[in-house]
C-alpha cells in the first residue's frame, strides 16, 4: 500500500512549474537579458557606484531647461540674420547680442559648476567635444565684446579690426548648438558625419571615372580636324582634360544631353557613350551616395535605440534595488517571502519608486501581479518572484523575453518529467515487492 505522505510529496513536485533556483537564475546577470534583480552586494561587482546628482546638475539636464536653451539659440540665429540685412538699428542689435552672450555665459557657468572642470573637460565623456565647442564659442563672444569696448578700436591697429570681424563671423556657429539640444537633429548630423568617409571614397570613384572618360573624350572629340563645322563647340567642351572633366561633371550633376546633341548627332558611338555615362556616372553614383547616407542614418538610429534600451534597463535595475529594500523592510524576519497584508502596507512606496525610475505601473497592476505570482492562492509570494513579475509587466515584449519564458517552461517540464520518472520507478519497485510478498 502506497503511503499518503509519498503521494502528497509527489503531488507537490508536480504543482511547481519552475524551481525557486530557476526563478533566481533568470534574474541573475549571467543568463538574464535584463540584469535587474541582483542583491546589493552582487550589484557592487557588476556596476560602479552611481554618483549622486546635485540640484544644479538636475536643473541643467531637465528637458524644459534644454528646450529653453534651444529657443534662445534659435532667437540668437534670427537676430544675427536680421542684423546682417538691417543696418539702421545700430543701437538695438549690440544690446541684444550682449543679452544673448550673458545668457550663454550663465548657462555655461551653470554647467561648469554642475559637473566641475574635471568632468566637463574629460576627454572620455561623450559630451567632451560639445562642451569644448560651447566653451570656445562663449570665450570668442567675450573676446569680441572686449575688443568692441576698447576705446582705441576706432584708431587702433588693423589687427583689432580683423579680429573683431572674425569673432563676429564665428557667432553664426552658435546655431550648431541646436544639434545638441534637439536629439533628432543630433542623430541626423551624427549620421552625416559618420557618412563622410564613405562619401569621400565614392567621390574618389567619381573622380577616377571623370578622369578616364575625360581623357577619352579629349583625344577623340577635343582635337577636331580642320574644316570641322563644330570645331569651336568641341574645343569649348572637350578641348582639354580639365574642360572635358568639368563638362562631364556638369552632365553628371544635371543629365541634360540636349546641349551636346550637335556633337554626337553624327556619331552613334558617341551617343551610346554619353548614354552609358549618364546611366552609370549620374544615376548610379546618386544612388550610391543616397544609400551610403541612408545607411549612416539607420546605423545612428539603431545606436540610439540601443542607448534607450540601456537607459531603460539601468532604470529597471535601480527600481529593483529600491523595491527589494522596501519589500524586505516590510516582509518580517523571513525576507524571502511577503504576504498580502505586508504588501498592501508598502505598495505606496513601491508606486513612488515606479514613478522615480520611469516604471509604468499602476496600483491595480501591482495587485494583479501579486495575484498572478500567487500560484497556490496562499496570499504569500516570493519577493524575487514578485520583482520579476513587476519587471516583465513594465517591459515591452522582446524576443529574448519569449526565449526566457520558453526556457523556463522547458526546464520546469523537464523537472516534472524527472519527478514522474522517479515516481514511476518507485511504483514499479513497490509492485515488485508486493508480488514477492
Amino acid at each position: 500500500k502506497i503511503s499518503p505522505n509519498f503521494v502528497a510529496a509527489a503531488t507537490t513536485h508536480f504543482t511547481i512549474a519552475m524551481p525557486p533556483q530557476e526563478r533566481r537564475r533568470l534574474l541573475g546577470p549571467e543568463t538574464s537579458y535584463m540584469p535587474v534583480a541582483l542583491s546589493d552586494a552582487e550589484h557592487q561587482v557588476y556596476e560602479e557606484p552611481e554618483k549622486p546628482i546635485g540640484c544644479l546638475q538636475a536643473l541643467v539636464e531637465y528637458p524644459a531647461f534644454q528646450t529653453l536653451i534651444g529657443a534662445i539659440i534659435l532667437a540668437n540665429a534670427i537676430v544675427i540674420g536680421l542684423e546682417t540685412d538691417e543696418k539702421e538699428e545700430d543701437w538695438l542689435f549690440p544690446m541684444l547680442e550682449d543679452i544673448f552672450l550673458c545668457l550663454f555665459a550663465v548657462e555655461l557657468t551653470m554647467r561648469l559648476c554642475a559637473y566641475g572642470f574635471g568632468d566637463f573637460f574629460n576627454p572620455d565623456t561623450s559630451d567632451f567635444c560639445w562642451n569644448l565647442f560651447d566653451f570656445t564659442l562663449v570665450m570668442f563672444g567675450v573676446i569680441d565684446r572686449g575688443l568692441c569696448w576698447l576705446e582705441r578700436l576706432a584708431t587702433g591697429p588693423q589687427l583689432y579690426i580683423v579680429l573683431m570681424r572674425v569673432f563676429r563671423l564665428l557667432r553664426i556657429l552658435r546655431i550648431f548648438r541646436i544639434f545638441r539640444v534637439m536629439r533628432q537633429l543630433h542623430i541626423i548630423a551624427s549620421g552625416l558625419i559618420d557618412a563622410v568617409q564613405s562619401v569621400f571614397w565614392v567621390s574618389v570613384i567619381c573622380a577616377l571615372i571623370l578622369y578616364v572618360c575625360g581623357v577619352t573624350l579629349t583625344r577623340l572629340v577635343g582635337h577636331p580636324e580642320e574644316g570641322d563645322t563644330l570645331a569651336l563647340v568641341k574645343k569649348e567642351y572637350f578641348g582639354s582634360l580639365s574642360s572635358s572633366m568639368l563638362t562631364l561633371f556638369e552632365l553628371m550633376a544635371f543629365p541634360n544631353m540636349e546641349r551636346f546633341q550637335p556633337v554626337f548627332s553624327e556619331s552613334p558611338s558617341l551617343k551610346i557613350f554619353f548614354v552609358i555615362f549618364v546611366i552609370f556616372g549620374a544615376f548610379m553614383m546618386a544612388s550610391i551616395l543616397t544609400g551610403v547616407i541612408t545607411e549612416g542614418m539607420m546605423e545612428k538610429s539603431r545606436m540610439r535605440q540601443e542607448e534607450r534600451r540601456f537607459e531603460r534597463e539601468t532604470a529597471r535595475a535601480a527600481f529593483v534595488r529600491s523595491a527589494r529594500m522596501i519589500l524586505q523592510e516590510h516582509s518580517g524576519p523571513d525576507s524571502a517571502f511577503i504576504d498580502k497584508s505586508q504588501f498592501e502596507k508598502c505598495k505606496s512606496k513601491v508606486l513612488s519608486v515606479c514613478e522615480t525610475d520611469c516604471m509604468h505601473l499602476r496600483e491595480k497592476d501591482l495587485d494583479a501581479i501579486f495575484d498572478l505570482v500567487d500560484y497556490e492562492d496562499s496570499s504569500i509570494v516570493e519577493t524575487e518572484e514578485l520583482l520579476y513579475g513587476m519587471v516583465q509587466v513594465s517591459a515591452e515584449l522582446r524576443p529574448m523575453s519569449i526565449l526566457e519564458l520558453k526556457r523556463s517552461f522547458a526546464r520546469g517540464l523537464n523537472a516534472v518529467s524527472q519527478q514522474v520518472s522517479t515516481l514511476d520507478t518507485r511504483l514499479q519497485m513497490m509492485d515488485a515487492r508486493l508480488q514477492q510478498a
